[in-house]
């Protein structure tokens, strides 16, 4: 399986999947702290806090784990946790 970069191995796309899902966690929050303190608190920021960290879990059981589908899971949780806190939040008004 090949991942960003070229590399052809699980134990590479699991790394990198643990360390983008983990990453993600101080990453999240200094951004909400960044929105709270300029915005004020939205409810849509609880997603902010709660996200990253299932994400981190699942990234890091799956790597400890090697189990593809719940690394990627991880990823996908962090990716996404961005875009939908601010569409939320910008939905909330």
């Amino acid at each position: 399986m090949s991942f960003i970069g070229g590399g052809d191995s699980l134990e590479l796309f699991l790394s990198r999947c643990h360390m983008m899902s983990v990453a993600s966690v101080p990453a999240c929050w200094a951004l909400m702290a960044f929105l709270i303190k300029e915005e004020g608190w939205h409810f849509s920021f609880l997603v902010c806090c709660l996200l990253p960290l299932i994400a981190a879990y699942l990234g890091s059981r799956g790597k400890r784990e090697i189990r593809m589908g719940m690394a990627v899971t991880g990823l996908v949780l962090a990716v996404a946790t961005l875009p939908l806190t601010l569409a939320l939040a910008s939905l909330e008004g």
